[in-house]
């Protein structure tokens, strides 16, 4: 059974909006689904309903063979979660903000300890270890938010727009990070705004548009399908203009109709 499995999800409020309608995936060990879409697009609300903290007004959630409805403390369990918020406690100091999550999924003290210092050598925060919360930039928050989501060693790691803030080598080495968990088999929902994050560590793309699925499928197969032209003709001003390769920003906006917004 795959980690992660959505299947007809909806949800939709009392004023009759309808966020998410009907949408259904899986994903399986190892792999990284990218769910790309506009602001508004009801990403949020669908990573919500994943987790288990709204409830799907249809449809149903399994999260490592457990129903996230029925079962929402122990689905959770099995996941790891970086929202684009910053959701870091300032009470604590670096390292303890680590430990203690670990304490919240039941690890023992020494192997959360463990597992948090290897976690902040990977990020490059360990000599920030002991200093407060609030010290830190909002890089190496996001860094530390980031690595706070791979502490428990999560079946299903949620991110979203985990790269926002991040320096290029900062962005790159959390890739390389990623790359080691999905060897460790962990299924990795990624959002994110920028197209070659996606079209680089995706295998496989849904675009949700408006709460719908529009497609589901590798960067490859969605460009080939949708931009079929072994070139895109663009005019870079007036009378100039530069032939390129079609990419996943072009499957984006032809499909979605929207302009890029980069947070």
């Amino acid at each position: 059974m795959s980690p992660l499995i959505v299947s007809h999800l909806s949800k939709r409020y009392g004023n009759g909006l309808e966020a998410v309608s009907d949408i259904s995936f899986e994903i399986g060990k190892g792999e990284c689904f990218g769910l790309l879409g506009p602001n508004g697009a009801g990403k949020s609300t669908a990573i919500q309903c994943i987790s288990g903290f709204y409830p799907a007004t249809s449809g149903n959630v399994v999260l490592n063979g457990r129903d996230v409805g029925r079962e929402p403390r122990l689905a959770r369990r099995s996941l790891g979660v970086c929202s684009q918020e910053e959701t870091l406690d300032s009470d604590f100091n670096v390292i303890d903000q680590l430990v203690r999550h670990g304490r919240y999924f039941r690890m023992e003290a020494r192997d959360a300890v463990s597992r948090a210092e290897m976690l902040l050598a990977e990020f490059g925060l360990s000599d920030k270890a002991f200093e407060p919360v609030e010290s830190l930039s909002g890089g190496l928050k996001r860094r530390l938010q980031v690595a706070r989501s791979l502490l428990a060693m999560p079946a299903v790691l949620i991110l979203d727009e985990p790269t926002v803030g991040l320096d290029p080598d900062a962005r790159r080495r959390l890739w390389e990070i990623l790359g080691k968990e999905r060897t460790r088999g962990t299924a990795i929902l990624l959002c994110t705004h920028y197209m070659d994050e996606a079209e680089r560590l995706c295998d496989r793309i849904g675009i949700l548009y408006r709460g719908k699925l529009l497609d589901i499928d590798s960067p490859e197969n969605l460009i080939a399908r949708h931009v079929p032209v072994e070139t895109v003709d663009e005019e870079v001003r007036p009378g100039v203009h530069w032939k390129r390769r079609p990419n996943l920003e072009d499957v984006y906006l032809k499909l979605t109709g929207s302009s890029l917004v980069q947070t």
